[in-house]
């Protein structure tokens, strides 16, 4: 079966039924000894509480579909050191359908395609399913759609369907989190579909309904967070792996990021899909939109207080810092960095490799509050820049800085060779990236590439980074959740 096949459950769906049966236990992402290739749509619909039995595997999914991993490396904020990923994907020009696959592309399909079966096929017959589960499942749905659309320029939803574009995939994604919502605000689920909501909205440039979902979680919970688990068992959280657990650390941080790195110290450690962080920053966004600078500001400043509150992890971290030709990385904390040739060197940003480093597991900025406060209202491009850092540092490895460059992928080349609608050069085959995105992965560049002499002796303090990209958002910031 081609795999592209495995996406549409209405035309290939025992893969990942199956798989998600696999998959069904008492406890979350813990597996059973099922395992039927021969069940079918009518066994699953008349079994006992099939809704409840596929869940595990929807959850399963979704821990799968979140990696960000290929996003990220594609940013400003790691650089592919190693041979485990596609080097391609450092330079955002040449992504090509071809090097699009499971990990970024197949992973939500199956999601979106998994939870389309159950709530069509599944629901519907299923006497002994709940509310709870319904509006879970449709928040799997929801989100899956929200993830296409921030990271697809467009994206086919079923067997050989025209492509959506990537705003009418949003859309799509804000129905289904409004159903899942309206299910019951107050649940757990019913929260993150809110949080979700507030997400959707920005990417959709919808200030005003953003800003409601914002304020709705953070009336809920002002110290909010929705965290996706993991089980070293059946699934790892994916940038680990790349981050640490390998010989070769095959990504590393760009060094004024590096104090936030690794972030995930751990197989089992969480990726956190919402937090309260990221509605202040939401709302900040909303009210820089309206021309309302110093209720922005105050919100900006409100996110760093919640960041900063955040708890840290001790962490024996045994990672050389090396770069491809297995130089030395910056890895003192005495080394200075700046963001650009333009802007002032700062300390605290780069912490001493190999050792034992704090490092935060919810979020943490290295913009102070106070300073924020200071900055007067006419100084309207460093509010947005010190905004854009804000979403930087505090989501950073959660899949959001592509969306903010406005980078957006092609769909996987199976799409192009299996669908009839779709042909090469078709909106959804191509890479987008705007124009005011470097070349040849200059996003990475920094000078010295290594501060250290043949003997491993520290001889520059100070490192200079090519590009500051929150400079260059600033500078392009057309309105909310858009850049030019």
């Amino acid at each position: 079966m081609n795999r592209s096949r495995e996406y549409w459950l209405h035309a290939g769906w025992a893969v990942a039924v199956v798989a998600a049966l696999s998959l069904a236990g008492c406890d979350f992402l813990d597996p059973t000894e099922v395992d039927n290739p021969a069940t079918t749509t009518e066994d699953l619909a008349a079994a006992e509480e099939p809704t409840r039995a596929l869940l595990p595997g929807l959850r399963a999914q979704f821990a799968t579909a979140l990696n960000p991993v290929d996003v990220e490396v594609i940013t400003d904020n790691y650089q592919i050191r190693g041979t485990g990923i596609n080097n391609i994907w450092d330079e955002p020009r040449e992504i090509r359908p071809d090097l699009v696959g499971a990990r970024a592309y197949g992973n939500l399909q199956e999601l979106r395609a998994l939870a389309t079966f159950v709530l069509n096929d599944i629901l519907p017959g299923d006497a002994t399913a709940t509310t709870e589960q319904e509006q879970e499942v449709t928040y799997y749905y929801g989100m899956a759609l929200l993830l296409l659309g921030e990271r697809f320029v467009a994206v086919p939803l079923d067997t050989s369907a025209v492509p959506t574009a990537s705003a009418g995939v949003t859309q799509l994604a804000i129905t289904q989190l409004q159903s899942a919502k309206s299910m019951g605000a107050g649940t757990d689920i019913g929260l993150a579909a809110t949080a979700a909501l507030a997400r959707a909205y920005r990417s959709a440039g919808d200030a005003a309904s953003a800003s409601t979902e914002a304020t709705a979680v953070l009336a809920a919970d002002p110290a909010y967070s929705q965290a996706q688990d993991y089980d070293p068992t059946t699934i790892t959280n994916g940038p680990f792996l790349f981050l640490y657990e390998r010989t070769i650390k095959e990504m590393q941080p760009l060094p004024r990021l590096d104090f936030l790195d690794p972030k995930y110290t751990d197989r089992s450690a969480p990726i956190y899909v919402s937090k309260a962080e990221e509605m202040h920053l939401i709302l900040a966004e909303a009210e820089f939109d309206g021309g309302n600078w110093a209720a922005g500001r105050e919100q900006l400043a409100l996110a760093i207080e919640v960041a900063r509150s955040r708890p840290f992890e001790a962490f024996d971290d045994d990672d050389p810092r090396l770069n491809d030709d297995l130089t030395e990385r910056p890895h003192d904390a005495s080394i200075e960095v700046r963001a650009d040739a333009s802007s002032p060197y700062r300390q605290g940003l780069v912490l001493t490799r190999p050792g034992v480093v704090n490092t935060p597991v919810v979020a943490f900025t290295s913009l102070d509050a106070d300073s924020i406060r200071a900055i007067a209202v006419s100084e309207t491009e460093s509010l947005l820049h010190a905004l854009f850092l804000a979403r930087q540092e505090m989501m950073l490895i959660e899949g959001r800085r592509m969306v903010d460059l406005g980078i957006k992928l092609p769909f996987e080349q199976d799409e192009i060779e299996t669908n009839p609608n779709i042909d090469e050069g078709d909106p959804g085959t191509l890479v987008l990236v705007p124009s005011f995105i470097p070349p040849t992965k200059e996003m990475d560049w920094f000078s010295p590439w290594s501060p250290y002499d043949a003997g491993g002796n520290l001889v520059e303090t100070q490192i200079t980074c090519a590009w500051d990209m929150n400079r260059v958002l600033a500078q392009h910031w057309v309105s909310f959740g858009r850049v030019n």
